[in-house]
């Protein structure tokens, strides 16, 4: 008898204890799911830094939930840390291999932190997800940079040749014929030379675009660049054809996110195979990348700016300006740059010819589908010059719009085809300086 009892009291008191057990389980998942529910609330109200702190206190313990990791992968790219959301996202993968969500998580943290090795390893699939993104960051109309894709840190040069065909509406930005000669009152009776009046004709025009990096040490390098363009118009606007040439060369530094570039500039602009104006000085420039995906720059530059058989118009030019780019999880790419600076005369008593100016940049790409995108750019530039122009006696001040509307077409891997239209549009206070212009055209473009 009483060894029944002492079996009996014994069996009441172990259904007791799992019973106790359960419920502190119970209890232990409610909280847990707490934690993530607070950790969620504290993310949707914009306290992405609180949150990630509240689920580190428990990431020793629970890391490999996947509930929970997602949360916390979540919270930290929400916070900035990328590499720390990877992480999270990676154990989410290698027990749910076939997560969409992680998976596209996954990839979308690669591209941002710039791991294009990563990249080429993940499934086939996931790679064509995440394709938007990798493309726009390769369109230059908005972005570009001295490393060939897929550098790996090492040496290397890349670079494009355009073809190109289309029509100007004023290749010598001449004024427009419908108007005539306005009369100012006070200012002698005046007639327009029959040059300067506006002239359209259609071109082809062919570009070679060279840049490249040499690496020195991890953090120093040698940067470079090129640009050589041309135009050839019909016979009525020989006269006009410009053949232009811009180089540049010099050293870089980098520490982290930050890039320092110092450099000197050539250019060369020529008309009919005569030169116009040379320029040659020196620019630097600042650029602190936060991610794969946004980046601030700014730049400085002092350039001589000469005339040839004009030496009356020469000028230094110094100007600078920051800039912000950034591409979006669409794959969209945003930029806006705002400037200011002079043009000072190199001779004395020709104020007029010199003038302060400032002005804006801003502009987008959107994508429409991995190989198609529209992009849109707007410049403005204002400027107001020196002195009195001495035949109209009128202050100067030059306005300056530019729209640009195009899309951008990969039809296979280095080749891009580009449809164009842009509007400029000068208002004057001095009429002869006033002039409208359009152009139509299509670039194909090889990239090596």
């Amino acid at each position: 008898m009483r060894q029944t009892k002492w079996k009996k009291n014994l069996w009441c008191a172990l259904r007791a204890a799992a019973l106790g057990s359960v419920a502190l389980a119970a209890a232990g998942g409610a909280l847990a799911d707490g934690l993530l529910d607070q950790a969620h609330a504290l993310q949707q109200q914009g306290a992405a830094q609180e949150a990630l702190s509240l689920l580190d206190a428990q990431e020793a313990v629970r890391a490999g939930d996947t509930a929970f990791d997602q949360a916390l992968a979540s919270a930290a790219e929400a916070a900035g840390l990328y590499t720390r959301a990877l992480l999270a996202w990676e154990r989410v993968l290698l027990l749910q291999p076939d997560n969409l969500l992680a998976q596209d998580a996954h990839a979308r943290l690669l591209q941002i932190l710039g791991d294009r090795h990563g990249l080429q390893a993940l499934p086939e699939a996931v790679r064509q997800r995440s394709m938007a993104v990798d493309a726009a960051r390769s369109i230059d109309q908005h972005l570009y940079s001295y490393d060939r894709p897929g550098h790996g840190g090492r040496s290397s040069w890349h670079g494009s040749l355009d073809l190109g065909f289309g029509h100007d509406s004023n290749v010598n930005a001449g004024l427009d014929r419908s108007v005539g000669a306005p009369q100012i009152l006070g200012v002698p009776a005046w007639i327009v030379d029959p040059a300067a009046w506006e002239r359209s004709a259609s071109y082809v025009a062919l570009g070679l675009t060279l840049r490249g990096r040499y690496h020195l040490t991890p953090q120093w390098s040698v940067v470079g660049g090129g640009y050589l363009a041309a135009r050839h118009y019909g016979s009525a606007a020989k006269a006009f054809e410009p053949s232009d040439a811009d180089g540049h060369l010099g050293v870089a530094w980098r520490s982290n996110r930050h890039e320092w570039i110092v450099s000197a500039r050539g250019v060369h602009e020529a008309r009919d195979d005569r030169q116009v104006r040379g320029t040659a000085g020196i620019q630097g420039e600042w650029i602190h990348r936060l991610d794969g995906l946004r980046q601030w720059g700014a730049f400085v530059q002092s350039l001589e700016m000469r005339y040839p058989g004009q030496r009356l118009r020469d000028v230094r030019r110094t100007v600078a300006g920051v800039s912000h780019a950034m591409v979006l999880r669409s794959g969209s790419t945003l930029y806006l740059g705002v400037y200011a600076g002079e043009e000072s005369p190199r001779r004395d008593g020709v104020d007029d010819l010199g003038h302060r100016l400032m002005g804006a940049r801003l502009g987008g790409q959107w994508m429409l589908h991995p190989r198609w995108a529209a992009f849109a750019n707007v410049d403005a530039e204002r400027r107001r010059f020196g002195s009195v122009d001495p035949f109209f006696t009128l202050q100067r001040r030059d306005v300056q719009w530019r729209l640009a509307l195009g899309l951008s077409w990969i039809p296979a891997t280095g080749w891009r085809v580009t449809p164009l239209v842009e509007w400029t549009d000068v208002d004057s206070t001095v009429p002869i300086f006033a002039y409208q212009r359009r152009q139509v055209s299509i670039t194909v473009r090889r990239e090596f």
